[in-house]
């Protein structure tokens, strides 16, 4: 198999990279091999933008049979413990459309101006086709978005509007959106760093979110030696 691990940053991934270099066969630098396995890494820089880029100029190189996304979000739920691993069922794009006069915010997907069953978008939801079969890590519901949520009442507004999200993050609908596209199989797990709320980073589990994400990667990638 080959297989793509991206990243948005080397911080997410770095203890991966460690157990890679321990326990696969170091070809280059980001290149690893066991068996007849292969893994590459990407690290795309932060947000959609980079993602989009970086990631199609991959794979414009190279074909893989699985691509993952690792990385940390915010949880909306304070029934979501930080530091907690999830496999990411559905991604969307949070913030693409217009803001009204009365201040309230219109989804491009609630406008003529994109179908919102347009492939590969449903209801203007990206969905892991695989999803459904995972059983080693809990399902979740991601939102994307440009600008990171950073008071109580701004998330309010979010889960009224789009009431099944439950973590924030950078850069996943633009991964999901790739991935689809190019009809690749792919995973996108995410680790629970913060609750979005009123923005206070001493409440944050910044390395507890890494350690947990970085641990179920060397479980997958241990798992994958012996397939």
């Amino acid at each position: 198999m080959n297989l793509l691990l991206t990243s948005a940053t080397y911080l997410e991934v770095n203890q991966t990279i460690d157990y890679l270099d321990k326990y696969w066969h170091k070809c280059e630098e980001g290149t690893w091999k066991s068996g007849n396995h292969e893994i590459h890494l990407l690290v795309t820089g932060v947000g959609a933008f980079n993602t989009l880029y970086e990631l199609k100029n991959r794979l414009n190189q190279f074909s893989y049979s699985l691509i993952i996304q690792a990385g940390i979000g915010g949880a909306y739920q304070k029934n979501k413990s930080l530091g907690k691993v999830y496999y990411m069922a559905t991604e969307r794009f949070g913030d693409i459309g217009m803001e009204e006069k009365n201040g309230s915010f219109t989804s491009i997907f609630e406008t003529p101006l994109i179908d919102k069953n347009s492939f590969p978008f449903q209801d203007g939801v990206l969905i892991n086709p695989e999803a459904s079969l995972t059983k080693f890590l809990p399902l979740a519901h991601g939102i994307t978005l440009n600008t990171v949520t950073g008071t109580q009442s701004n998330a309010d507004k979010i889960i009224i509007k789009y009431p099944e999200v439950e973590i924030e993050n950078m850069e996943g609908a633009s991964f999901f959106y790739v991935c689809l596209k190019e009809k690749i199989p792919f995973m996108s797990i995410r680790s629970i760093s913060n609750y979005v709320e009123n923005r206070n980073k001493e409440n944050w589990k910044m390395i507890d979110a890494i350690e947990s994400l970085n641990n179920t990667l060397a479980e997958l990638f241990d798992i994958m030696k012996e397939m």
